[in-house]
């Protein structure tokens, strides 16, 4: 049956139904694994259109999910039958050199903001250095800032700088009736810290973002190195050993299993990322890295920034279907037993897209934090593994989950069960502890002062500790 539109008369974006041409491609995600089937998809170009979305679906008494830049793990940002609050097309920049912040929509990616920022903008450091500024982003051209950032937000400049969420200075959101609020450490001081990790988890939509930048050489040293699969272990024991107890937070580099070329060849171990720091600095810090010997390629040397990062973007492909699975290392779980389950799992991968990659958090900014100063709680594991398995066919499915379910298990042992929400697994069954720990009695209280009807509902949002929501799930 048609849904009745005339109450959004006055919605100046798109509004889109299954009856519409553009349905079949507004509802993909980045995992086309996910096939929801919205009732509505709206496009916002505002926050007075994600006010009237709301309450449309309020009237209505139909469920309601977020989509930013369609890139969560385990398809949360549609809903079933429900109306889809869409903000990727908020796309305003706002820059203020002076200030080193920009406000930004919640569509925007990251490297929209690296060419405002860092590469249209220059200054002289004391070191007689040209800079630009830089946010926190990652290196996926089409992730959104706002579910990036509200989530956590690792990057190459975490290490050095922090996590995306340690950059937001204000938020702006609509809530469950409707209405715009302004957050920070001053307005809604509890929402502020809720939003700092646990954005996407129940509290309302946010329309638009304001972070501070970081001073950031125009030429930095980086690229990506790889080796053999054959060497795997001992690249592993060396990035293991590269990060602990180091005083230098500016090295930061990821590590990855996947084929060469991709995904056609043959499995190869690779670190990539870049030196946060003066360039005639960044070969002092390398060195453990040559020591490794020969590699079978590097693309590491002088680059900018934003040139770095979109070669790396450039490497991702869309338009298949996925799982992630994956968890923070214990203290002493990355250990040569482990080495033995990565190499061994990834072998069997039944897919060449597929891949293992270590998300670098390693101390430095990251755990200068305290745990409780934002809703973020994994602030101090020095590695974060994603086990992503991605596939083109649905006759490749079985094959693939089976394969990253095993996988997975056999790492368990090594990991701590902390899990970190962007990367959400939607069959986690302690997902409260696993994502949130021992801050989600906190956060709980602030659902139940900014959400007590618990309109911003979904499979994995704060449930109610006080309030009978009637939701199962």
């Amino acid at each position: 049956m048609r849904l009745d539109l005339t109450p959004l008369a006055n919605f100046h974006g798109e509004l889109i139904t299954p009856y519409d041409p553009a349905y079949e491609g507004a509802r993909v995600l980045f995992n086309t694994r996910v096939r929801t089937r919205p009732a509505l998809i709206a496009r916002c170009t505002s926050a007075e259109d994600v006010g009237a979305a709301i309450r449309y679906a309020r009237e209505q008494k139909l469920p309601l999910a977020v989509r930013g830049g369609g890139h969560h793990a385990a398809g949360l940002s549609l809903v079933e039958g429900g109306v889809v609050v869409d903000v990727g097309g908020m796309g305003q920049i706002e820059f203020d050199a002076a200030a080193r912040t920009v406000k930004v929509g919640p569509g925007v990616g990251w490297r929209e903001i690296d060419r405002v920022t860092y590469a249209g903008y220059s200054e002289t450091g004391e070191d007689g250095l040209e800079y630009g500024l830089a946010g926190p982003g990652g290196e996926c051209p089409t992730v959104s800032n706002a579910g990036y950032s509200l989530g956590g937000g690792y990057g190459p400049l975490g290490r050095t700088y922090g996590l995306g969420c340690d950059h937001l200075v204000e938020v702006e959101l609509v809530n469950a009736d409707g209405e715009r609020l302004t957050v920070n450490e001053h307005e809604h001081a509890d929402l502020f810290w809720a939003l700092r990790g646990a954005g996407g988890a129940g509290f309302g939509v946010v329309t638009s973002l304001t972070y501070r930048l970081n001073p950031l050489p125009k030429t930095v040293v980086g690229g990506m190195i790889a080796w053999p699969f054959e060497r795997a272990r001992d690249v592993f024991a060396a990035y293991r050993d590269l990060y602990k107890d180091r005083a230098d937070d500016r090295l930061a580099l990821c590590l990855l299993l996947t084929t060469e070329p991709y995904p056609d060849g043959e499995p190869v171990v690779g670190l990539y990322g870049m030196y946060v720091g003066p360039p005639a600095e960044a070969e002092a810090a390398f060195a453990p890295v040559r020591a490794l010997g020969e590699p079978l390629f590097s693309s590491i040397g002088e680059t900018g920034y934003l040139d770095m990062m979109t070669v790396m973007g450039e490497e991702i492909v869309y338009g298949l279907q996925s799982k992630w699975l994956g968890g923070y290392f214990r203290e002493d779980g990355f250990d040569e037993d482990a080495f033995d389950v990565l190499v061994e799992g990834f072998r069997r991968a039944p897919s060449g897209f597929s891949m293992v990659r270590f998300d670098l958090l390693a101390g430095g900014a990251i755990a200068r934090v305290p745990a409780d100063a934002t809703a973020f709680v994994h602030r101090g594991a020095l590695h974060y593994v994603s086990v992503i398995a991605q596939w083109p066919g649905d006759e490749e499915t079985d094959a693939n989950v089976a394969w990253i379910d095993d996988f997975h298990e056999a790492l368990r042992p090594h990991l701590t069960g902390e899990v970190y929400q962007n990367y959400a697994d939607r069959d986690l069954r302690d997902w409260p502890a696993a994502y949130y720990g021992a801050n989600y009695p906190r956060l709980q209280a602030v659902k139940a002062a900014y959400d007590p009807q618990d309109v911003f509902h979904h499979p994995q949002s704060i449930r109610l500790s006080t309030v009978d929501s009637g939701h199962d799930s």
